[in-house]
């Protein structure tokens, strides 16, 4: 169905699709009557551009909306690609891609990073929602209703989840991962749980995070506990006025037995001071 190396599309409902890229970023697409919608335009826009060609596998109708999960470069730096539908977000998500000094630091940083695209996001024209909501937005698209809800600050400030009640399926951006680690440099240490809270409340068989596998109501589960347990952690320590090396050696070890077999759970003791800093 798809020719994007790296890439399996999975139909979980009928008309409802994960694109799933592996050990990059996962994407949405679910198909009306008349239109399709996407979730989430990648990171550069030849990454954009691949989506829309799987896109075409599996419908030649047109993109009427693309909605983004948060702002952060490699779910929304596709969107340019994207001129002729609505664009979707929270309006913080919104707030976060106008914001030009920290787009730039992101701009640096994946430049710098060396990888294939590095080179691209130098001219990318990043593009923000056109259409942004507060705290929900009922869809009613091809028969179903898609509810966007932001349930609290936590990956970033402007998570938006996209609820489909009926099917049981959320697509949760990066707050949540199926056995996998999230970037917590943009986290809301204060916020994240309560929101990972309402997100577990939420009745669903299946979600879709933005990196990895789709998972079930057990990982969703687990994934709100990591992050319940991480920040009690750090929280503690910093109450004891412990030094950030102390607090982060410390919490890792303790969470090791866990989730030491997590996607990324090796980098996670270098993300910890920049958490940390934030419970000043």
């Amino acid at each position: 169905m798809t020719t994007t190396p790296g890439t399996e599309i999975i139909e979980l409902e009928t008309g409802v699709f994960a694109r799933l890229h592996e050990g990059l970023t996962n994407a949405g697409i679910i198909v009306g009557d008349d239109s399709a919608l996407v979730i989430d335009s990648l990171r550069v826009p030849s990454f954009a551009r691949d989506l829309i060609r799987d896109v075409r596998h599996i419908t030649d109708k047109p993109i009427q909306y693309l909605v983004d999960t948060h702002s952060h470069w490699d779910h929304a730096w596709g969107n340019e690609e994207f001129p002729d539908a609505t664009i979707i977000g929270h309006e913080n998500c919104y707030n976060e891609m106008i914001d030009v000094e920290w787009n730039e630091q992101w701009r640096e940083s994946v430049m710098n990073s060396g990888d294939a695209w590095s080179e691209e996001a130098g001219i990318v024209k990043i593009t923000p929602p056109n259409l942004t909501f507060e705290t929900s937005m009922r869809l009613y698209f091809g028969g179903r209703e898609l509810h966007l809800r932001f349930l609290g600050k936590a990956h970033t400030a402007g998570d938006t989840h996209i609820h489909l009640p009926d099917d049981g399926i959320v697509f949760c951006g990066d707050v949540a991962q199926d056995g996998g680690v999230p970037y917590l440099g943009d986290s809301y240490p204060d916020e994240w749980p309560d929101t990972d809270d309402r997100l577990v409340g939420l009745p669903i068989d299946r979600f879709v995070s933005g990196h990895g596998p789709v998972g079930e109501p057990a990982a969703l589960a687990e994934a709100r506990d990591f992050i319940h347990e991480l920040f009690a952690m750090l929280k503690a320590a910093h109450a004891d006025g412990r030094s950030v090396e102390d607090a982060a050696a410390s919490t890792v070890a303790a969470l090791t037995s866990r989730y030491g077999a997590w996607r990324s759970f090796d980098r996670l003791e270098e993300s910890l001071p920049a958490v940390y800093a934030k419970l000043g």
